[in-house]
């Protein structure tokens, strides 16, 4: 056990909880039934442990120099335990996968970026060989995870046949969210976020589409 470890230290980071996230490999199949017992109770409760809706936020530099807020990106840190808790939410990704449309390309299992120009470079040689007009309208949506409305994203799971104890666990997930941040002279104070969905989740770019 302590050689994987150390092997592990050498090559994986740990997440915000400090854990390594191979070391739930090594836990064998009482570690598996601790964890599925774990995620039925969640699934039957809506309740979500303390770790898996507090987060960090760290600022990266655009470039070597920067000094403004505009010349950083920011990341979460994700605990590597919450990051387990995926296995619940497929259910949800697949129920939702089936009503986004199939010109719905963004942050998708083959629709990348190279499918979305062969698609472009399709309808741009189909409008020259009838000699139309191609108006192609190109929106720059800044920040866009972090806009998403909660009350109006539960009238649209609502909508769209997911039940209501999925949508219990996701409006849990993301209400009582809060974060900080971590500078160079230590961590600011948690906040609680109120709106937005946090890049890094299994289930935010699949939200954000729909």
């Amino acid at each position: 056990m302590k050689k994987s470890i150390k092997e592990m230290r050498n090559k994986k980071a740990t997440g915000d909880d400090d854990v390594l996230g191979g070391v739930f490999t090594l836990l064998g199949e009482g570690g598996l039934k601790i964890k599925k017992k774990l995620f039925s109770t969640m699934y039957e409760t809506g309740e979500w442990p303390q770790d898996f809706t507090e987060f960090t936020m760290i600022a990266l530099k655009k470039k070597p120099q920067a000094t403004k807020c505009s010349e950083h990106r920011t990341i979460s840190l994700i605990a590597h335990t919450a990051k387990t808790v995926a296995k619940i939410l497929r259910r949800i990704q697949m129920k939702i996968e089936d009503v986004l449309g199939e010109d719905q390309f963004g942050f998708r299992r083959g629709k990348g970026t190279g499918d979305t120009i062969g698609m472009l470079r399709i309808i741009s040689e189909r409008t020259l060989e009838i000699d139309a007009e191609l108006c192609d309208c190109v929106i720059d949506w800044q920040k866009a995870f972090g806009q998403v409305n909660w009350t109006k994203l539960m009238q649209i799971l609502k909508g769209n046949v997911i039940n209501w104890r999925e949508r219990r666990l996701i409006s849990n997930l993301y209400m009582a969210q809060s974060v900080k941040v971590r500078l160079n002279r230590g961590e600011t104070r948690s906040v609680k976020t109120a709106r937005g969905v946090r890049q890094g989740r299994c289930l935010s770019t699949i939200l954000f589409n729909l």
